[in-house]
C-alpha cells in the first residue's frame, strides 16, 4: 500500500523575497575583485612587461653589436685576402725595386708599400700586356679626397719592355751606383699617401690604420733590417705581417674625419722591441685610454693582424 507523503515533507517553498535578502543574493552573484587583488594583478603584469622589454632590449643590443662586427669584418677580410694574393705573387728578385719599410724609410704613422707582382692590373694599352703589375697600398691622407682615411690599392698594369715608347714597363735596377729606375722615382704616386692616380681604387673603405713589419727567415721580427729601399733583399723575409684597424659604418658616422685621424695617430708604430701580438695589444691599450671620443665608437673599432708568408726565393 502506497504511503501518502505530506507535501511539505519533500518540498519547502523559498522564503518570501524581502529587501534584505535580495541585496544579499545580488552581492553573492555579482561579486568583483577586491582592491588588493587588483593591485597584485597590476604588479604582476607590470613585472612581466618590464622583463619582456628588458629581453627585447638585450636582444636588440646583441644584434646591433653583431651587425657592427660583421660590417667591420666584411671590410677587413676582402682587403686582407687581396693582399694575400698580391704578396703571394710578388716578384722576388734582387734586381728590381721595392718601396718598403727600412731603417732609412721608417714610415711614421700609416705605412705604405709598393712592389711588382704577377697579377693583372689596369693596363694603359689593350695589347702587349705583361703579366706583371705595380701594386701599392696606402691610407689616403688627402683631406679633400673622398678616400681620406681609407685604404687604397694601386694595380698599375705594365706592358712588355720595349713594346711602346710611351708606356713604362717593369724596370730593373742599375747594376751599380744609386739607381734611378726605382719605383719612387718612376711612379711617385705609388709611394705618396696623397698624390692622386687613376689606377688607385678603394679597397678598405672602413680601414683607417695600416701597419706592417717582417718575419725574417732567421725567425726574428723586424721593422726593416735594410738600410734603405735600394738595399732591400726580399730573400731575407719569410713573411710580411700586416696589422689594420677598422670601424663599422654605423659607428663611423658618429665621428669626424679629423677624429678618425687622431685615433689612427694614437695607434703606435711597430718597434724592434715588440714581440708577437704586442702591437695589437698596444693598440687596444691606446684605444681603452681615449677619452675625447664616444665610447660606443671606440668599442666598435676592430683590430686585425695576419701573416702573409712569401714563397722562398732561389
Amino acid at each position: 500500500m502506497l504511503r501518502q507523503l505530506h507535501p511539505q515533507a519533500w518540498w519547502k517553498p523559498l522564503p518570501p523575497l524581502t529587501a534584505t535578502n535580495h541585496i544579499h543574493l545580488v552581492r553573492q552573484s555579482d561579486r568583483a575583485f577586491t582592491l588588493a587583488e587588483m593591485l597584485v594583478a597590476v604588479a604582476i603584469l607590470t613585472l612581466l612587461i618590464l622583463l619582456f622589454a628588458r629581453f627585447l632590449n638585450s636582444a636588440s643590443t646583441i644584434t646591433t653589436l653583431g651587425t657592427k662586427r660583421i660590417d667591420a669584418d666584411s671590410s677587413a677580410r676582402p682587403l686582407l685576402d687581396r693582399m694575400g694574393v698580391d704578396f703571394s705573387q710578388m716578384v722576388k728578385r734582387s734586381d728590381v725595386s721595392y718601396f718598403v719599410k727600412t731603417q732609412g724609410n721608417a714610415q711614421v704613422g700609416n705605412d705604405q708599400i709598393a712592389f711588382y707582382s704577377a697579377v693583372t692590373g689596369y693596363y694603359p694599352s689593350p695589347s702587349k700586356q705583361s703579366p706583371v703589375s705595380l701594386v701599392a697600398y696606402r691610407v689616403n691622407s688627402d683631406s679633400t679626397s673622398p678616400s681620406y682615411n681609407k685604404v687604397e690599392r694601386m694595380g698599375k698594369g705594365l706592358i712588355w719592355s720595349g713594346a711602346s715608347p710611351t708606356y713604362i714597363p717593369i724596370l730593373f735596377l742599375a747594376p751599380a751606383g744609386a739607381p734611378t729606375t726605382t719605383i719612387d722615382n718612376i711612379w711617385p704616386a705609388a709611394t705618396n699617401s696623397s698624390t692622386s692616380d687613376s689606377d688607385y681604387e678603394l679597397v678598405g673603405p672602413h680601414v683607417f690604420r695600416f701597419e706592417y713589419y717582417y718575419l725574417l727567415t732567421i725567425g726574428a721580427l723586424s721593422p726593416g733590417p735594410w738600410t734603405s729601399t735600394n738595399t732591400v733583399a726580399i730573400k731575407d723575409v719569410a713573411a710580411i705581417v700586416v696589422a689594420i684597424a677598422a670601424i663599422d659604418p654605423k659607428s663611423k658616422v658618429l665621428v669626424t674625419n679629423s677624429q678618425i685621424a687622431t685615433i689612427a695617430g694614437s695607434l703606435s708604430d711597430y718597434t724592434a722591441s715588440m714581440g708577437p701580438g704586442q702591437l695589437l695589444a698596444g693598440w687596444q691599450s691606446a684605444l681603452d685610454g681615449i677619452t675625447g671620443t664616444p665610447r660606443q665608437v671606440i668599442s666598435n673599432i676592430r683590430l686585425y693582424e695576419r701573416y702573409f708568408y712569401l714563397s722562398p726565393t732561389e
